[in-house]
């Protein structure tokens, strides 16, 4: 079975769910976007940044190109508006990467440097699975924070996506 169009797929949620999520927090004030709830990375601000830095050291390690963060807490975009634009960016670089990479090298080991400049090798298939769960794990800690201030958070089940692909 060829992986490449379900990771497609992941990536078309990816980018749907970021969407949803996204279009709740613009209702926050500047002051609850930073401030510190406590999450691993203190606020919305911190957690929505970690998600951008991760997909472009992620996405820099397979093509080899493109920005790469020095640390997986920088703060790339300060507010919240250029955020989200760098997100939907992202986003679509996402999906040109895998709509652009040969079925075969999901077959395939990457070999990659952590950001503590340590060596590893992963199937790339692996790789990609991890992306896409590391942005779903952060979603989550986003959307809890969302609820502490009384939002309404958007379902972004990947079942809701789907049903709504029919």
């Amino acid at each position: 079975m060829d992986p490449k169009p379900h990771f497609e797929t992941l990536a078309r949620y990816n980018r749907w769910a970021n969407g949803r999520l996204y279009e709740v927090a613009a209702q926050l004030s500047d002051a609850q976007y930073r401030e510190d709830r406590g999450a691993f990375f203190g606020s919305l601000r911190g957690t929505l940044n970690h998600i951008l830095v991760a997909d472009r050291l992620w996405l820099e390690r397979i093509e080899g190109a493109g920005p790469k963060p020095s640390s997986l807490d920088e703060i790339l975009h300060d507010d919240f508006a250029s955020l989200r634009t760098a997100r939907e960016a992202e986003d679509e670089r996402i999906l040109r990467v895998l709509a652009e990479t040969p079925a075969e090298r999901f077959g395939s080991i990457l070999a990659y440097r952590s950001t503590e400049g340590m060596p590893y090798e992963l199937p790339f298939s692996q790789i990609v699975t991890h992306i896409f769960n590391h942005q779903t794990h952060h979603r989550g800690q986003a959307h809890t924070l969302l609820s502490q201030f009384g939002l309404a958070a958007p379902s972004i089940d990947f079942v809701y996506f789907v049903l709504n692909l029919k």
